[in-house]
């Protein structure tokens, strides 16, 4: 997925200005921080948690330099909102990023490489991903293919990822059990099996865990177009 344009014009200059300094001021500023734990950075928030998956929701306000904070599981990353970020690894330089495209999804192996980094936002704007740390598998999956409304968006021993895009009234049918619902845009739906629905309200960054074997039903049944990226965990 092509990665979106760098910030506002009109704040270029600052924006430019904002990256030098957190690069030039990176290496003084955290001399001998010992990396910690990924729940012990003050921005990457706990949402949910269970034998299978943690799920974080990480959001840097403007100028937020992150803590050196560990990796060691592997991670599906779905992008928000988008900003330009430094990103650092413990012991190395600092590297400017340009923005990731909003709902761009990404899977790191760490379980392979694990790694102690921290993220800086030099925009003027949030920057905002959600986290889906693997754990384990719940065993009995479903057939892994693509739905109607959903496309492949990547697989491998760990993960099967689809893009669902509803427009009012569609839906998609999500196989059980482990999977995780990650709403990029936000929206009302209704969710559930024939008989068992219930509505869901999906705020952005907004995630829905579900363990039943049965296949779900995803409905919008909002006005807007609906978009979110469903992680279904392997092993």
């Amino acid at each position: 997925m092509s990665r979106v344009s760098n910030c506002n014009p009109n704040a270029a200059v600052i924006c430019a200005a904002t990256a030098l300094m957190l690069l030039a001021a990176a290496p003084a500023a955290d001399a001998g921080q010992e990396p910690v734990p990924i729940e012990g950075e003050p921005r990457h928030s706990l949402k949910f948690e269970n034998a299978h998956v943690r799920f974080f929701d990480v959001e840097l306000e403007p100028g937020y330099r992150a803590l050196y904070h560990w990796h060691r599981n592997d991670r599906v990353f779905v992008n928000i909102l988008p900003a330009n970020t430094v990103a650092q690894d413990w012991g190395g330089n600092p590297s400017a990023r340009e923005p990731r495209a909003i709902g761009e999804t990404y899977f790191i192996r760490y379980s392979r490489s694990p790694k102690a980094h921290r993220v800086s936002n030099s925009d003027l704007r949030p920057y905002r991903v959600t986290d889906t740390e693997i754990l384990s598998g719940c065993g009995g999956q479903a057939q892994w293919r693509e739905g109607r409304n959903q496309t492949l968006i990547l697989q491998n021993d760990r993960v099967f990822v689809t893009r669902v895009m509803l427009h009012p009234g569609e839906s998609a049918e999500l196989p059980g059990p482990c999977g995780m619902l990650v709403s990029v845009s936000g929206g009302d739906l209704v969710i559930g099996a024939p008989g068992e629905t219930s509505p869901l309200t999906m705020h952005r960054a907004g995630f829905h865990w579900r363990t039943s074997r049965l296949t779900q039903t995803l409905t919008n049944a909002g006005s807007r177009v609906f978009q979110g990226v469903d992680i279904r965990i392997k092993r």
